[in-house]
């Protein structure tokens, strides 16, 4: 069987892999580098600032163990050659795990193009020098690029920023992307990040850490307002501890591009032209001005501005479905590309997986919803309809979705501290009729988390009581986990959710002393 995945993120190369040792003909079409988004903007390069960021908070905090959180962000940025050293080791990481995702990929036929689904078999890929795929003609006659064809077809195609539909929002000079902030070479005094998710919220917490004065802006009454809402709030007091305004409940209106003068009066702003430009004149060339952005807010029937240097605008993504531009049978509503339960989209034969679907845009789940589509595929051709295919006779015979519990799909902000969740949240289980009990432990009752310095947060549990349909007496419905290495102790939780097990259960793990995992079997001491 060939297969055609397009699309080489971690949802697009995990499953060409574990395709191609199956024995499937695969081709892999990315219009980029291998790794997409996660690996080269997203996920590890965030990462990598977080990293670097804590630990110059950390080292900040030695020198100047008499500031607060707020006045050591205020004093300590990091020099301009620091910086740079941060994105060179960033781009150094990258590097190393895309030549590694590389060599994985032996035996797989990886096509660098733009590609365009034609019709359930046929895939049409132009050269990536193309100026836009929206020029691209979907006509039979095409004339340049080349035609693949495949039994089956895998869209991970992932997702791009969204960006907000105010005036000057698209055209403002200093108005950045998530992967614009990657390549700062000079750390913004002032910076404003629009939206208060994941995404906008560790950029905040990087940059806060860094030194950078931090303003976020959320239309939503709270921060990472789909979290459960006692770990927002939590979140929100420590991050405005550590020195980062946040305006919830506040719409952005508008954005244009002023100049600046040094001034003992705060914000002192002028010489902003009629059009937003950041040039004039009378001003423009004179040293003591300097660009800057002004965000026109409103919050009940109150309108204020903001100053920054720099402007993140972190309202989320979008799903890219240009992929199936012209192709009839492949149906997309806002969110994304339609599938069902196997990922299969409304053209059979045709799969969509990860952020492309909108069903939840983590790394994590695009690899295990290509988990997914590729069991079902594996079972077409098990039953003998698509012809042989290696270790064929040893897939089973029901469709990979049912063991696969993407209900409890894990998630992780990285800032500091960090949050990490997964299942429902107290809200939730109110909305659904679930009886269920909250059970909390403290990060400043544990013995590592003291000697780490990290004693802030906590970890709380929802669990059904009594017994109901469908659920045991105790068993663990979520968890919510705000502190220090929270994005690894929720792997524990998880896993046990996999197998609905119970609060009993979890009593009778050993956690060893002294580590930060003793705080999830605090939670349920007797």
């Amino acid at each position: 069987m060939k297969l055609i995945i397009i699309g080489a993120g971690p949802g697009g190369y995990e499953t060409a892999v574990a395709a191609a040792r199956k024995g499937l003909d695969v081709t892999l079409v990315t219009a980029g580098p291998l790794g997409g988004t996660c690996l080269n903007e997203g996920c590890i390069p965030t990462k990598c600032f977080c990293h670097d960021a804590h630990l110059h908070h950390l080292l900040s905090g030695m020198l100047n163990p008499s500031d607060s959180d707020s006045d050591r962000s205020a004093t300590s940025s990091v020099p301009d050659d620091a910086l740079a050293g941060m994105v060179a080791r960033k781009d150094a990481v990258v590097e190393q795990l895309r030549s590694g995702v590389e060599s994985l990929l032996k035996g797989v036929e990886i096509v660098h193009g733009i590609a365009r689904i034609v019709n359930a078999h046929t895939v049409h890929v132009w050269p990536t020098e193309a100026e836009s795929a929206a020029d691209m003609s979907l006509s039979p006659e095409f004339d340049s690029g080349r035609e693949y064809t495949a039994d089956r077809i895998i869209i991970a195609t992932g997702s791009h920023p969204a960006w907000l539909n105010v005036p000057g929002a698209v055209d403002t000079p200093g108005v950045l992307s998530s992967s614009d902030m990657l390549r700062l070479k000079e750390l913004p005094k002032r910076l404003t990040v629009i939206g208060g998710g994941v995404i906008g919220l560790e950029f905040a917490s990087v940059f806060a850490s860094l030194g950078s004065k931090v303003t976020v802006i959320e239309y939503c009454r709270t921060i990472l307002p789909h979290f459960d809402a006692d770990l927002a709030k939590r979140l929100k007091q420590s991050l405005t501890k550590s020195g980062i305004s946040i305006l919830t409940g506040t719409e952005v209106t508008g954005i244009s591009a002023a100049q600046e003068t040094y001034s003992d009066e705060p914000h002192a702003v002028g010489c902003r032209t009629e059009n937003g430009s950041s040039a004039d004149a009378d001003c423009g060339n004179a040293p003591d001005w300097h660009p800057v952005q002004i965000v026109t807010v409103r919050s009940g029937e109150k309108t204020s501005a903001v100053v920054s240097d720099k402007v993140l605008m972190a309202v989320g993504r979008v799903a890219d479905t240009r992929v199936i531009t012209g192709c009839k049978g492949i149906e997309a509503d806002r969110k994304g590309i339609r599938v069902d339960d196997n990922m299969q989209t409304t053209l059979p034969g045709v799969y969509a997986i990860g952020d492309v679907n909108g069903r939840m845009m983590l790394a994590h789940a695009a690899t295990f919803q290509g988990r997914v589509a590729l069991e079902h595929i594996l079972r077409d051709c098990a039953s003998g309809s698509e012809g042989s295919l290696q270790g064929g006779t040893d897939v089973p015979q029901h469709c990979c979705s049912s063991a696969i519990r993407l209900d409890i799909m894990p998630a992780a902000v990285f800032t500091v501290p960090e949050v990490a969740v997964v299942g429902l949240t107290e809200e939730d289980c109110k909305e659904k009729g679930i009886a269920f009990k909250a059970l909390k432990s403290f990060y400043r009752a544990n013995g590592k988390a003291l000697a780490s310095e990290a004693p802030e947060g906590y970890c709380k549990l929802i669990v059904a009581q009594p017994a109901q349909p469908n659920l045991r007496d105790g068993q663990i419905l979520g968890c919510h986990i705000l502190g220090s290495g929270a994005s690894d102790l929720i792997g524990e939780i998880t896993a046990l959710m996999n197998f609905n097990a119970t609060v009993s259960e979890l009593r009778s793990i050993i956690h060893p002393h002294p580590t930060l995992s003793e705080i999830i079997q605090s939670c349920v001491a007797m």
